[in-house]
This record gives structure tokens, sequence and C-alpha cells, in this order.
């Protein structure tokens, strides 16, 4: 049975910043924009090789199927197959969204781990990922890499580590922003 969802929500507040702790906060966003660029370009490169194999050929040459109301057995069966062979495709370069996060935790050993705690970093990587999957389907353009000053938000996985809202403030790794 899937775990429940605790109830969340986006929410837009100002912060008092003094010049020190305005310092940090922009190292901090620096760094994740760093990371999010690599993870964009690990993930663009993984796409690349995906569409370069042989399995995922294949697999799109495999008849579409159907599923839903109306579909016969064989349209079911077909789909189930085509998409067993894109998720096999996937696999085998590595393009899914937690080996990305493997790939990411590289990030959590080097000076980018001071600024950045591994859940941060692995919802960068989830970022990076989505828009290069949204890509991949023909959904939204090429995904851009981020410019210097560019990397205006990041987000933690829960309130429990990394990012967290204790009242009346934000704290983060040690930055404790009224």
């Amino acid at each position: 049975m899937a775990k429940a969802k605790p109830n969340s929500f986006i929410v837009e507040i100002s912060l008092e910043i003094k010049p020190p702790e305005e310092k940090r906060l922009l190292a901090r966003l620096e760094a994740a924009r760093q990371v999010y660029n690599a993870c964009l370009g690990e993930s663009l490169k993984r796409l690349g090789l995906l569409r370069q194999s042989k399995v995922y050929r294949a697999a799109q040459k495999m008849p579409r199927g159907r599923t839903g109301k109306g579909a016969t057995q064989k349209q079911r069966e077909a789909a189930k197959a085509r998409a067993r062979a894109f998720r096999e495709a996937n696999k085998a370069v590595g393009f899914r969204e937690y080996d990305l996060h493997s790939w990411a935790k590289q990030f959590n050993h080097c000076w980018l781990g001071e600024h950045l705690d591994i859940n941060t970093i692995q919802k960068l990587a989830t970022r990076a990922f989505k828009a290069v999957q949204q890509h991949s389907f023909g959904k939204r353009g090429r995904p851009r890499f981020k410019g210097r000053n560019q990397m205006d938000s990041v987000e933690g996985k829960s309130n429990t580590f990394g990012i967290r809202w204790r009242e009346p403030r934000v704290e983060w790794l040690g930055l404790k922003l009224k």
C-alpha cells in the first residue's frame, strides 16, 4: 500500500536578511545552480545515449497498442510490451530518476556538500531529470542551463531535514533566516 502524502503547500514570504546571511544564501543558490546544470548535462547525455541504443530503437518500432475503454486484449498486451521495452532501454543507459540521484550524490562529498544537503541535491536532480524527460516526450523544448544568478528557488524533500520552516524562521544547514 502506498504511503499517505502529508498536506503540503508553497508559500512566498519576505525574509529579513543581514549582509552575512545574504552572502551565505547566495553562495548556496550558486551551488544549487551548479548542481542543477551538472545534472541537466548528465541527463541530456543519457538521453542521447538512449536515443542511440538499439533496444530503444526496437521499442520505437513496436506497435503502440491501446489501453483503456474499448481496447482489445491484444492491444493492451501490445501496449504493455512496448512500455516494458522502453523501461528496459531506460534501465540499460541509466535514464531513470533514481539513477540520476545516485550519480548526483557525488556532490555531497565535495565543496558543494558544505552548502547543500543531500535532499536538496536529489530534488535538483529530479528537477533536471523531469525537464529532460518532458523534452524526450516532445511535450517541452530542450531545457536550458541556468546562468549566474538565475537560480531563485530550491526545495527539500520534506520539512524534517534540510530546508525547514521553524516558526518564525527558515533554517537550512545552520543558516537561520527571519
